[in-house]
């Protein structure tokens, strides 16, 4: 087999596109696992938790007349802020 000038950028191009795909396939395995160090969260521990998923899958109107959702979000927006922070939920 004759090795010409076209075929080694060829060869060259392949071997740096077959090295991406490699690399491309670790970084996507590294990313599809979990971090080992983190618990996932739980809504058995947590009633306030278990409420706010319940106020996301109401729509708005449900949720303006839905006193448990509003008290609900502004103790998230308490816990959040902190004492003596923005617990109104408006923006100026």
């Amino acid at each position: 087999m004759r090795v010409g000038p076209d075929t080694i950028p060829r060869l060259i191009a392949i071997g740096m596109g077959g090295i991406a795909a490699l690399m491309a396939a670790i970084e996507l395995t590294d990313s599809a696992t979990p971090p080992s160090g983190r618990a996932p969260a739980t809504l058995e521990g947590d009633p306030l938790r278990a409420e706010l998923m319940r106020c996301r899958t109401i729509t708005p109107e449900e949720l303006a007349a839905d006193a448990a959702c509003q008290a609900a979000w502004a103790e998230n927006r308490r816990q959040f802020f902190g004492p003596g922070g923005d617990t109104s939920g408006e923006v100026e």
